[in-house]
Protein backbone atom coordinates (compact mmCIF):
# COMPACT_ATOMS: atom_id res chain seq x y z
CA UNK A 1 0.00 0.00 0.00
CA UNK A 2 2.78 2.44 0.87
CA UNK A 3 4.49 1.75 -2.45
CA UNK A 4 1.22 2.29 -4.34
CA UNK A 5 0.74 5.66 -2.62
CA UNK A 6 4.28 6.71 -3.48
CA UNK A 7 3.81 5.70 -7.14
CA UNK A 8 0.53 7.62 -7.34
CA UNK A 9 2.24 10.68 -5.89
CA UNK A 10 5.06 10.43 -8.42
CA UNK A 11 2.54 10.31 -11.27
CA UNK A 12 0.89 13.50 -10.01
CA UNK A 13 4.26 15.28 -9.98
CA UNK A 14 4.02 18.43 -7.86
CA UNK A 15 1.19 19.99 -5.93
CA UNK A 16 -0.75 19.49 -2.72
CA UNK A 17 -2.28 16.19 -3.80
CA UNK A 18 1.14 14.73 -4.49
CA UNK A 19 2.40 15.99 -1.12
CA UNK A 20 -0.59 14.46 0.68
CA UNK A 21 -0.09 11.05 -0.95
CA UNK A 22 3.66 11.07 -0.23
CA UNK A 23 3.00 12.05 3.39
CA UNK A 24 0.53 9.14 3.74
CA UNK A 25 3.11 6.76 2.28
CA UNK A 26 5.75 8.06 4.71
CA UNK A 27 3.44 7.62 7.70
CA UNK A 28 2.54 4.10 6.62
CA UNK A 29 6.21 3.14 6.19
CA UNK A 30 6.95 4.59 9.64
CA UNK A 31 4.22 2.45 11.22
CA UNK A 32 5.56 -0.61 9.38
CA UNK A 33 9.02 0.12 10.86
CA UNK A 34 7.64 0.41 14.36
CA UNK A 35 5.78 -2.90 14.04
CA UNK A 36 8.22 -5.02 12.05
CA UNK A 37 11.54 -3.20 12.77
CA UNK A 38 12.73 -3.69 9.19
CA UNK A 39 15.41 -1.10 8.44
CA UNK A 40 14.31 -0.94 4.80
CA UNK A 41 10.94 0.39 5.94
CA UNK A 42 12.62 3.04 8.08
CA UNK A 43 14.93 4.14 5.25
CA UNK A 44 12.02 4.33 2.81
CA UNK A 45 10.12 6.42 5.35
CA UNK A 46 13.11 8.76 5.73
CA UNK A 47 13.23 9.32 1.97
CA UNK A 48 9.48 9.92 1.76
CA UNK A 49 9.47 12.39 4.66
CA UNK A 50 12.40 14.21 3.01
CA UNK A 51 10.51 14.33 -0.31
CA UNK A 52 7.49 15.90 1.40
CA UNK A 53 9.70 18.47 3.13
CA UNK A 54 11.47 19.41 -0.14
CA UNK A 55 8.30 19.73 -2.19
CA UNK A 56 6.48 21.66 0.56
CA UNK A 57 9.40 24.09 0.72
CA UNK A 58 9.17 24.64 -3.05
CA UNK A 59 5.41 25.14 -2.89
CA UNK A 60 5.72 27.55 0.05
CA UNK A 61 3.83 25.26 2.46
CA UNK A 62 6.31 25.87 5.27
CA UNK A 63 4.34 24.40 8.17
CA UNK A 64 3.63 21.28 6.14
CA UNK A 65 7.33 21.00 5.31
CA UNK A 66 8.32 21.55 8.93
CA UNK A 67 6.05 18.73 10.10
CA UNK A 68 7.63 16.36 7.57
CA UNK A 69 11.17 17.46 8.52
CA UNK A 70 10.41 16.95 12.23
CA UNK A 71 8.99 13.48 11.52
CA UNK A 72 12.12 12.64 9.55
CA UNK A 73 14.37 13.95 12.34
CA UNK A 74 12.60 11.82 14.96
CA UNK A 75 12.88 8.71 12.80
CA UNK A 76 16.53 9.38 11.88
CA UNK A 77 17.51 9.75 15.54
CA UNK A 78 15.59 6.60 16.45
CA UNK A 79 17.14 4.55 13.66
CA UNK A 80 20.66 5.73 14.50
CA UNK A 81 20.03 5.45 18.26
CA UNK A 82 21.73 8.85 18.45
CA UNK A 83 20.11 11.81 20.27
CA UNK A 84 22.80 14.04 18.75
CA UNK A 85 21.57 13.10 15.26
CA UNK A 86 18.03 14.01 16.33
CA UNK A 87 19.22 17.41 17.61
CA UNK A 88 21.06 18.20 14.36
CA UNK A 89 18.15 17.15 12.14
CA UNK A 90 15.66 19.13 14.24
CA UNK A 91 17.91 22.19 14.17
CA UNK A 92 18.08 22.09 10.36
CA UNK A 93 14.26 21.81 10.21
CA UNK A 94 13.96 24.89 12.41
CA UNK A 95 16.41 26.95 10.36
CA UNK A 96 14.93 25.82 7.03
CA UNK A 97 11.23 26.42 7.66
CA UNK A 98 11.32 29.01 10.49
CA UNK A 99 7.63 29.93 10.80
CA UNK A 100 6.04 30.76 14.16
CA UNK A 101 4.41 27.33 14.41
CA UNK A 102 7.56 25.52 13.28
CA UNK A 103 9.76 27.50 15.65
CA UNK A 104 7.54 26.71 18.63
CA UNK A 105 7.47 22.97 17.86
CA UNK A 106 11.19 22.61 17.09
CA UNK A 107 12.37 24.71 20.04
CA UNK A 108 10.21 22.61 22.35
CA UNK A 109 11.88 19.45 21.02
CA UNK A 110 15.36 20.97 21.14
CA UNK A 111 14.94 22.01 24.77
CA UNK A 112 14.62 18.34 25.74
CA UNK A 113 17.85 17.59 23.85
CA UNK A 114 19.94 20.55 25.04
CA UNK A 115 22.58 18.20 26.46
CA UNK A 116 23.33 17.06 22.89
CA UNK A 117 23.68 20.56 21.38
CA UNK A 118 26.82 20.54 19.15
CA UNK A 119 29.54 23.18 19.18
CA UNK A 120 29.45 26.47 17.27
CA UNK A 121 31.29 25.14 14.20
CA UNK A 122 28.76 22.35 13.70
CA UNK A 123 25.84 24.74 14.15
CA UNK A 124 27.31 27.07 11.55
CA UNK A 125 27.60 24.15 9.12
CA UNK A 126 23.96 23.27 9.82
CA UNK A 127 22.94 26.89 9.19
CA UNK A 128 24.72 26.72 5.82
CA UNK A 129 22.90 23.46 5.01
CA UNK A 130 19.53 25.05 5.77
CA UNK A 131 20.39 28.12 3.67
CA UNK A 132 21.37 25.85 0.76
CA UNK A 133 18.07 23.97 0.96
CA UNK A 134 16.13 27.24 0.93
CA UNK A 135 18.14 28.50 -2.06
CA UNK A 136 17.51 25.27 -3.97
CA UNK A 137 13.79 25.59 -3.28
CA UNK A 138 13.79 29.16 -4.60
CA UNK A 139 15.58 27.98 -7.75
CA UNK A 140 13.08 25.17 -8.30
CA UNK A 141 10.19 27.56 -7.75
CA UNK A 142 11.64 29.92 -10.35
CA UNK A 143 12.02 27.07 -12.83
CA UNK A 144 8.34 26.13 -12.43
CA UNK A 145 7.04 29.71 -12.51
CA UNK A 146 4.52 30.21 -15.31
CA UNK A 147 5.70 31.79 -18.52
CA UNK A 148 3.59 34.68 -19.82
CA UNK A 149 0.75 33.26 -21.92
CA UNK A 150 0.56 33.85 -25.63
CA UNK A 151 -2.28 36.34 -26.24
CA UNK A 152 -3.98 36.67 -29.60
CA UNK A 153 -6.84 39.08 -30.26
CA UNK A 154 -9.05 39.51 -33.33
CA UNK A 155 -12.61 40.47 -34.16
CA UNK A 156 -13.82 37.25 -32.57
CA UNK A 157 -12.34 37.90 -29.14
CA UNK A 158 -9.27 36.92 -27.13
CA UNK A 159 -7.27 33.68 -27.16
CA UNK A 160 -4.73 32.96 -24.42
CA UNK A 161 -2.51 30.06 -25.39
CA UNK A 162 0.34 28.45 -23.46
CA UNK A 163 3.90 28.71 -24.72
CA UNK A 164 4.54 26.16 -27.49
CA UNK A 165 5.04 22.64 -26.18
CA UNK A 166 8.22 20.88 -27.35
CA UNK A 167 7.72 18.59 -30.32
CA UNK A 168 9.49 15.82 -28.39
CA UNK A 169 6.91 15.89 -25.58
CA UNK A 170 4.71 12.78 -25.35
CA UNK A 171 1.20 12.94 -26.87
CA UNK A 172 -1.78 13.63 -24.62
CA UNK A 173 -5.39 12.48 -24.62
CA UNK A 174 -8.67 14.35 -24.40
CA UNK A 175 -10.16 13.09 -21.13
CA UNK A 176 -13.51 14.89 -21.16
CA UNK A 177 -15.53 17.70 -22.73
CA UNK A 178 -18.03 19.46 -20.48
CA UNK A 179 -20.41 22.09 -21.90
CA UNK A 180 -22.34 24.61 -19.79
CA UNK A 181 -24.48 27.52 -20.88
CA UNK A 182 -27.70 29.11 -22.01
CA UNK A 183 -29.23 30.82 -25.03
CA UNK A 184 -26.66 33.62 -25.14
CA UNK A 185 -23.78 32.37 -22.95
CA UNK A 186 -21.74 29.16 -23.01
CA UNK A 187 -18.62 27.60 -21.58
CA UNK A 188 -17.00 24.44 -22.92
CA UNK A 189 -14.21 22.89 -20.85
CA UNK A 190 -11.83 20.44 -22.57
CA UNK A 191 -9.77 18.47 -20.04
CA UNK A 192 -6.57 16.77 -21.23
CA UNK A 193 -4.05 14.40 -19.70
CA UNK A 194 -1.27 16.98 -20.11
CA UNK A 195 -0.40 20.35 -21.65
CA UNK A 196 -0.40 20.88 -25.38
CA UNK A 197 -0.44 23.70 -27.94
CA UNK A 198 -3.62 24.68 -29.74
CA UNK A 199 -5.04 26.86 -32.51
CA UNK A 200 -8.47 28.47 -32.81
CA UNK A 201 -10.45 29.42 -35.90
CA UNK A 202 -13.89 29.87 -37.46
CA UNK A 203 -15.76 27.98 -40.18
CA UNK A 204 -19.03 28.76 -41.95
CA UNK A 205 -22.07 27.63 -40.08
CA UNK A 206 -21.23 29.42 -37.81
CA UNK A 207 -18.75 27.01 -36.29
CA UNK A 208 -15.72 27.43 -34.05
CA UNK A 209 -12.83 24.99 -34.03
CA UNK A 210 -10.08 24.26 -31.51
CA UNK A 211 -7.16 22.24 -32.90
CA UNK A 212 -5.22 20.43 -30.16
CA UNK A 213 -1.76 19.34 -31.28
CA UNK A 214 -0.25 15.92 -30.43
CA UNK A 215 -3.59 14.78 -29.04
CA UNK A 216 -5.81 11.72 -29.22
CA UNK A 217 -9.59 12.30 -29.01
CA UNK A 218 -11.85 10.97 -26.26
CA UNK A 219 -14.10 8.01 -26.93
CA UNK A 220 -17.27 10.13 -26.98
CA UNK A 221 -17.05 11.89 -30.32
CA UNK A 222 -20.30 13.94 -30.34
CA UNK A 223 -22.21 15.78 -27.59
CA UNK A 224 -25.62 17.34 -28.20
CA UNK A 225 -26.00 20.56 -26.25
CA UNK A 226 -28.59 23.36 -26.50
CA UNK A 227 -28.68 27.12 -26.56
CA UNK A 228 -25.76 29.08 -27.98
CA UNK A 229 -23.71 25.88 -28.51
CA UNK A 230 -25.85 23.33 -30.31
CA UNK A 231 -23.35 20.50 -30.64
CA UNK A 232 -19.73 19.64 -29.81
CA UNK A 233 -17.86 17.17 -32.01
CA UNK A 234 -14.39 15.64 -32.08
CA UNK A 235 -12.58 14.67 -35.22
CA UNK A 236 -9.09 13.45 -36.03
CA UNK A 237 -7.33 15.72 -38.52
CA UNK A 238 -6.19 13.81 -41.60
CA UNK A 239 -4.46 16.56 -43.59
CA UNK A 240 -0.70 16.26 -44.18
CA UNK A 241 1.22 17.45 -41.13
CA UNK A 242 -1.85 17.22 -38.87
CA UNK A 243 -1.90 13.49 -38.18
CA UNK A 244 -1.62 13.98 -34.41
CA UNK A 245 -4.15 16.82 -34.16
CA UNK A 246 -7.61 16.53 -32.62
CA UNK A 247 -10.19 19.06 -33.76
CA UNK A 248 -12.92 20.12 -31.31
CA UNK A 249 -15.74 21.57 -33.41
CA UNK A 250 -18.51 23.70 -31.87
CA UNK A 251 -21.71 24.19 -33.85
CA UNK A 252 -23.11 27.59 -32.81
CA UNK A 253 -26.64 28.93 -33.07
CA UNK A 254 -25.32 32.41 -33.94
CA UNK A 255 -21.99 34.20 -34.13
CA UNK A 256 -20.43 34.61 -30.67
CA UNK A 257 -17.61 36.59 -29.10
CA UNK A 258 -15.01 34.30 -27.57
CA UNK A 259 -12.50 34.20 -24.74
CA UNK A 260 -10.34 31.09 -24.83
CA UNK A 261 -7.72 30.28 -22.21
CA UNK A 262 -6.11 27.39 -20.39
CA UNK A 263 -5.83 26.34 -16.76
CA UNK A 264 -3.24 23.97 -15.23
CA UNK A 265 -3.46 20.92 -12.95
CA UNK A 266 -5.23 19.33 -14.73
CA UNK A 267 -4.52 21.03 -18.03
CA UNK A 268 -7.75 22.17 -19.62
CA UNK A 269 -8.80 24.56 -22.32
CA UNK A 270 -11.78 26.77 -21.46
CA UNK A 271 -13.91 28.24 -24.25
CA UNK A 272 -16.18 31.08 -23.11
CA UNK A 273 -18.72 32.33 -25.64
CA UNK A 274 -21.29 35.13 -25.57
CA UNK A 275 -23.60 36.72 -28.13
CA UNK A 276 -22.66 40.14 -26.70
CA UNK A 277 -19.47 41.27 -25.01
CA UNK A 278 -19.66 41.80 -21.25
CA UNK A 279 -20.78 45.36 -20.43
CA UNK A 280 -18.40 47.80 -18.82
CA UNK A 281 -19.24 49.87 -15.76
CA UNK A 282 -21.20 53.00 -16.66
CA UNK A 283 -22.20 54.48 -13.28
CA UNK A 284 -20.00 57.42 -12.19
CA UNK A 285 -18.23 57.16 -8.80
CA UNK A 286 -20.70 57.54 -5.91
CA UNK A 287 -23.78 56.94 -8.08
CA UNK A 288 -26.12 53.97 -7.59
CA UNK A 289 -25.08 50.87 -9.52
CA UNK A 290 -27.42 48.53 -11.41
CA UNK A 291 -27.60 45.35 -9.30
CA UNK A 292 -30.68 43.25 -10.03
CA UNK A 293 -29.17 39.75 -10.21
CA UNK A 294 -26.62 38.15 -7.90
CA UNK A 295 -24.99 34.71 -8.09
CA UNK A 296 -24.19 33.11 -4.73
CA UNK A 297 -21.78 30.20 -4.81
CA UNK A 298 -21.76 27.80 -1.85
CA UNK A 299 -18.22 26.38 -1.89
CA UNK A 300 -17.49 22.66 -2.21
CA UNK A 301 -20.33 20.08 -1.99
CA UNK A 302 -21.05 16.43 -2.69
CA UNK A 303 -17.93 14.26 -2.50
CA UNK A 304 -15.86 17.39 -1.71
CA UNK A 305 -16.49 18.35 1.94
CA UNK A 306 -14.00 21.21 1.89
CA UNK A 307 -12.13 21.87 5.12
CA UNK A 308 -13.25 19.93 8.20
CA UNK A 309 -13.01 21.43 11.66
CA UNK A 310 -11.52 19.68 14.72
CA UNK A 311 -15.08 18.90 15.89
CA UNK A 312 -16.13 17.45 12.52
CA UNK A 313 -18.00 20.46 11.08
CA UNK A 314 -17.79 20.41 7.27
CA UNK A 315 -17.17 23.48 5.16
CA UNK A 316 -19.67 22.39 2.50
CA UNK A 317 -22.51 22.35 5.05
CA UNK A 318 -21.72 25.83 6.42
CA UNK A 319 -21.45 27.43 3.00
CA UNK A 320 -24.74 25.95 1.78
CA UNK A 321 -26.59 27.08 4.91
CA UNK A 322 -25.28 30.65 4.58
CA UNK A 323 -26.25 30.66 0.88
CA UNK A 324 -29.75 29.49 1.80
CA UNK A 325 -30.01 32.30 4.35
CA UNK A 326 -28.74 35.14 2.16
CA UNK A 327 -30.86 34.37 -0.94
CA UNK A 328 -34.25 35.22 0.65
CA UNK A 329 -32.72 38.28 2.37
CA UNK A 330 -31.59 39.67 -0.98
CA UNK A 331 -35.04 39.03 -2.41
CA UNK A 332 -37.16 40.41 0.41
CA UNK A 333 -34.97 43.34 1.47
CA UNK A 334 -33.43 44.44 -1.84
CA UNK A 335 -35.68 42.95 -4.51
CA UNK A 336 -32.66 41.20 -6.04
CA UNK A 337 -33.06 37.97 -8.01
CA UNK A 338 -30.57 35.39 -6.70
CA UNK A 339 -29.15 32.28 -8.32
CA UNK A 340 -27.37 29.60 -6.25
CA UNK A 341 -24.68 27.68 -8.13
CA UNK A 342 -25.70 24.70 -5.99
CA UNK A 343 -28.93 24.40 -4.03
CA UNK A 344 -28.18 21.11 -2.28
CA UNK A 345 -25.32 18.79 -1.34
CA UNK A 346 -23.88 18.07 -4.75
CA UNK A 347 -20.50 18.50 -6.41
CA UNK A 348 -20.26 21.35 -8.94
CA UNK A 349 -17.00 21.69 -10.89
CA UNK A 350 -15.14 24.94 -10.29
CA UNK A 351 -15.28 25.64 -14.03
CA UNK A 352 -19.09 25.47 -13.99
CA UNK A 353 -19.66 28.01 -11.20
CA UNK A 354 -18.55 31.17 -13.00
CA UNK A 355 -20.18 29.79 -16.16
CA UNK A 356 -23.52 29.60 -14.35
CA UNK A 357 -23.09 33.14 -13.04
CA UNK A 358 -22.36 34.38 -16.58
CA UNK A 359 -25.34 32.54 -18.05
CA UNK A 360 -27.55 34.05 -15.33
CA UNK A 361 -26.34 37.55 -16.31
CA UNK A 362 -25.41 38.17 -12.69
CA UNK A 363 -24.31 41.65 -11.73
CA UNK A 364 -22.25 40.30 -8.81
CA UNK A 365 -20.74 36.91 -7.94
CA UNK A 366 -19.86 35.88 -4.37
CA UNK A 367 -18.29 32.50 -3.57
CA UNK A 368 -18.70 31.52 0.12
CA UNK A 369 -16.04 29.46 1.91
CA UNK A 370 -14.59 28.68 5.34
CA UNK A 371 -10.90 29.34 5.89
CA UNK A 372 -8.46 26.79 7.33
CA UNK A 373 -4.91 26.85 8.63
CA UNK A 374 -2.40 24.49 10.20
CA UNK A 375 -2.17 27.08 12.98
CA UNK A 376 -5.23 26.40 15.19
CA UNK A 377 -4.98 29.95 16.57
CA UNK A 378 -5.60 31.54 13.14
CA UNK A 379 -8.95 33.34 13.11
CA UNK A 380 -10.87 36.13 11.44
CA UNK A 381 -12.82 37.14 8.35
CA UNK A 382 -11.05 37.47 5.00
CA UNK A 383 -12.09 38.26 1.41
CA UNK A 384 -10.25 37.53 -1.83
CA UNK A 385 -10.29 38.93 -5.34
CA UNK A 386 -8.71 37.37 -8.40
CA UNK A 387 -5.23 38.76 -8.97
CA UNK A 388 -1.54 37.91 -8.84
CA UNK A 389 0.17 38.06 -5.45
CA UNK A 390 3.39 37.25 -3.61
CA UNK A 391 1.54 36.74 -0.32
CA UNK A 392 2.45 33.25 0.90
CA UNK A 393 -0.69 32.86 3.01
CA UNK A 394 -2.99 34.04 0.21
CA UNK A 395 -1.34 31.66 -2.24
CA UNK A 396 -1.72 28.76 0.19
CA UNK A 397 -5.44 29.51 0.65
CA UNK A 398 -5.96 29.61 -3.13
CA UNK A 399 -4.07 26.34 -3.58
CA UNK A 400 -6.25 24.67 -0.94
CA UNK A 401 -9.51 25.91 -2.48
CA UNK A 402 -8.29 24.96 -5.98
CA UNK A 403 -7.02 21.56 -4.75
CA UNK A 404 -3.82 22.24 -6.68
CA UNK A 405 -0.32 23.63 -6.25
CA UNK A 406 0.60 27.19 -5.35
CA UNK A 407 2.39 27.54 -8.71
CA UNK A 408 -0.77 26.53 -10.59
CA UNK A 409 -2.89 29.00 -8.62
CA UNK A 410 -0.41 31.77 -9.37
CA UNK A 411 -0.49 30.84 -13.04
CA UNK A 412 -4.29 31.00 -13.05
CA UNK A 413 -4.16 34.58 -11.74
CA UNK A 414 -1.69 35.53 -14.48
CA UNK A 415 -3.93 34.02 -17.14
CA UNK A 416 -7.04 35.70 -15.75
CA UNK A 417 -5.36 39.10 -15.93
CA UNK A 418 -5.47 38.82 -19.71
CA UNK A 419 -9.22 38.18 -19.72
CA UNK A 420 -10.67 40.81 -17.42
CA UNK A 421 -12.24 44.09 -18.33
CA UNK A 422 -10.11 47.08 -17.44
CA UNK A 423 -12.26 48.11 -14.46
CA UNK A 424 -13.42 44.70 -13.26
CA UNK A 425 -10.56 44.23 -10.80
CA UNK A 426 -11.22 47.60 -9.16
CA UNK A 427 -14.95 46.89 -8.85
CA UNK A 428 -14.26 43.47 -7.34
CA UNK A 429 -11.86 44.97 -4.82
CA UNK A 430 -14.43 47.60 -3.84
CA UNK A 431 -17.08 44.91 -3.29
CA UNK A 432 -14.61 42.91 -1.18
CA UNK A 433 -13.82 45.96 0.96
CA UNK A 434 -17.53 46.59 1.56
CA UNK A 435 -17.97 42.92 2.47
CA UNK A 436 -15.12 43.04 4.99
CA UNK A 437 -16.59 46.14 6.64
CA UNK A 438 -20.10 44.67 6.69
CA UNK A 439 -18.91 41.34 8.10
CA UNK A 440 -16.89 42.80 10.95
CA UNK A 441 -19.74 45.21 11.82
CA UNK A 442 -22.42 42.52 11.70
CA UNK A 443 -20.45 39.98 13.72
CA UNK A 444 -18.66 42.15 16.30
CA UNK A 445 -21.90 43.44 17.81
CA UNK A 446 -22.91 39.87 18.67
CA UNK A 447 -19.61 38.00 19.05
CA UNK A 448 -16.33 39.09 20.63
CA UNK A 449 -12.84 38.94 19.13
CA UNK A 450 -13.88 39.31 15.49
CA UNK A 451 -10.71 39.94 13.49
CA UNK A 452 -10.74 41.77 10.16
CA UNK A 453 -8.10 40.01 8.06
CA UNK A 454 -8.65 42.35 5.12
CA UNK A 455 -8.85 41.91 1.35
CA UNK A 456 -6.29 39.63 -0.27
CA UNK A 457 -5.42 38.71 -3.84
CA UNK A 458 -4.81 35.23 -5.23
CA UNK A 459 -5.57 32.93 -8.17
CA UNK A 460 -8.87 31.19 -7.49
CA UNK A 461 -10.10 28.94 -10.31
CA UNK A 462 -13.75 29.54 -9.33
CA UNK A 463 -13.45 33.25 -10.17
CA UNK A 464 -11.62 32.91 -13.51
CA UNK A 465 -13.78 34.05 -16.41
CA UNK A 466 -16.50 35.71 -14.33
CA UNK A 467 -17.86 38.67 -16.32
CA UNK A 468 -18.98 40.61 -13.25
CA UNK A 469 -17.34 41.83 -10.01
CA UNK A 470 -16.55 38.68 -8.06
CA UNK A 471 -15.33 37.95 -4.54
CA UNK A 472 -14.39 34.82 -2.61
CA UNK A 473 -15.54 35.30 1.01
CA UNK A 474 -13.77 33.30 3.75
CA UNK A 475 -16.36 33.49 6.53
CA UNK A 476 -14.12 32.35 9.43
CA UNK A 477 -11.50 29.70 10.22
CA UNK A 478 -13.20 26.33 10.56
CA UNK A 479 -9.81 24.97 11.72
CA UNK A 480 -10.08 27.14 14.87
CA UNK A 481 -11.94 25.30 17.66
CA UNK A 482 -13.79 28.41 18.82
CA UNK A 483 -14.58 29.71 15.33
CA UNK A 484 -15.78 26.23 14.36
CA UNK A 485 -18.25 26.42 17.25
CA UNK A 486 -19.38 29.83 16.04
CA UNK A 487 -19.80 28.62 12.45
CA UNK A 488 -22.01 25.83 13.78
CA UNK A 489 -24.27 28.36 15.59
CA UNK A 490 -27.43 29.44 13.68
CA UNK A 491 -27.08 33.06 14.83
CA UNK A 492 -23.50 33.32 13.56
CA UNK A 493 -24.54 32.00 10.16
CA UNK A 494 -27.46 34.42 10.09
CA UNK A 495 -25.16 37.33 10.86
CA UNK A 496 -22.88 36.25 7.97
CA UNK A 497 -25.91 36.34 5.66
CA UNK A 498 -26.79 39.79 7.01
CA UNK A 499 -23.23 40.94 6.24
CA UNK A 500 -23.47 39.70 2.65
CA UNK A 501 -26.81 41.45 2.20
CA UNK A 502 -25.52 44.72 3.65
CA UNK A 503 -22.40 44.67 1.47
CA UNK A 504 -24.44 44.12 -1.68
CA UNK A 505 -26.84 46.89 -0.62
CA UNK A 506 -23.92 49.28 -0.08
CA UNK A 507 -22.40 48.39 -3.45
CA UNK A 508 -25.75 48.89 -5.23
CA UNK A 509 -26.32 52.23 -3.49
CA UNK A 510 -22.98 53.57 -4.71
CA UNK A 511 -21.19 53.62 -1.37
Amino acid sequence: MAEELAVAAARLGSGQRSIALTRSAAELRTRMWRVGHREDDARDALELHAAVAREALVQGLLNEGCSAARARAALAGELARDPGRLYREMYVALRTFDTDACRAACERDLMTLVAYRPDKAVLEALDAQAAKERAQAVARRAESAPSPPVVLADDGGVVLAPPPVASTAPPVKVLSIDPYGSKDRARVVVTLSGPTSYRVGELPGPRLFLDLERTAPASRREIAVSGLVEKVRQTKRTEPGAADTTRILLDLAVFAHRRIFYLPEPFRVVIDLATHEAPRATAPPGAPRPVTRVAIDAGHGGSDPGAIGPGGLREKDVTLEVAHLVAPMLSSELGILTMLTRDDDRAVPLDARAARANAFHADLFVSIHCNASENAAAHGVMSFVLDTTRDEIANAVAARENATSIAASSQAATIASGLRLADLGARSTHLAELLQHAATSSLSSFFSDISDQGVKRAGFFVLVGAEMPSVLFETSFISSPWEERRLAAPEYRRRLAVALTNAIRAYRDGL
